[in-house]
């Protein structure tokens, strides 16, 4: 194994010992890779390379078993993520009676409507101010650090100098709020397309 592999990605040491997953989203087979089981007080997961699209609900298929998804987290070396940790039960998780809601709106644009704990808005202008709106909903103790992320990304738009390692300081944060890297791309494709 090559020294500078291991200090690029510490998970590159165990490239060996990693075996193939198979990663069922709503039964459909989405990829096959490798990955690395592990466990760490008492949880077991498998570890991927971060480039992986594993997500709560997935299952994962190794030798006729299955890997029920539970928790999805991420690990960080040198201020980079390094790994997705994919936390699982072998147990298929108990589906709880849900009751559905049924709403009857006559219009409701860009609204959220029902239970959903997240949204991703398909808004062909997303502005800086629906980004600090998303904060508001879901930035929980994070929120200055992420306002400071918005202030940061309507510098680097104003002057035109925008570039991904300009928001390398916020890495662990983006990791972190699954619906911020989609309001970053919304923001920036709606700058992309307005007339400069």
């Amino acid at each position: 194994m090559n020294y500078q592999e291991i200090m690029e990605n510490p998970l590159n040491a165990f490239k060996d010992s990693m075996i193939d997953f198979e990663i069922y989203r709503n039964s459909q087979l989405i990829s096959t890779t490798k990955g690395l089981k592990n466990s760490h007080q008492g949880k077991v997961y498998v570890e991927f390379f971060p480039d992986v699209d594993v997500q709560i609900g997935d299952i994962l298929t190794n030798s006729n078993i299955k890997y029920y998804i539970i928790d999805v987290d991420t690990q960080t070396w040198q201020g980079q993520i390094s790994a997705v940790k994919a936390f699982y039960q072998t147990k298929p998780p108990t589906n709880q009676q849900v009751t559905p809601t049924i709403y009857n709106i006559g219009s409701a644009t860009n609204s959220i409507i029902g239970n959903q704990q997240q949204a991703i808005l398909n808004n062909s202008s997303f502005s800086i101010d629906d980004l600090i709106q998303l904060i508001e909903l879901y930035g929980d103790n994070d929120k200055q650090q992420l306002y400071e992320l918005s202030s940061e990304l309507q510098k680097l738009l104003e002057r035109d100098d925008f570039h991904k390692s300009k928001l390398s300081k916020f890495c662990d944060l983006i990791a972190k709020h699954s619906w911020l890297p989609t309001a970053i791309a919304q923001i920036i494709s709606t700058f992309i397309q307005m007339p400069h």
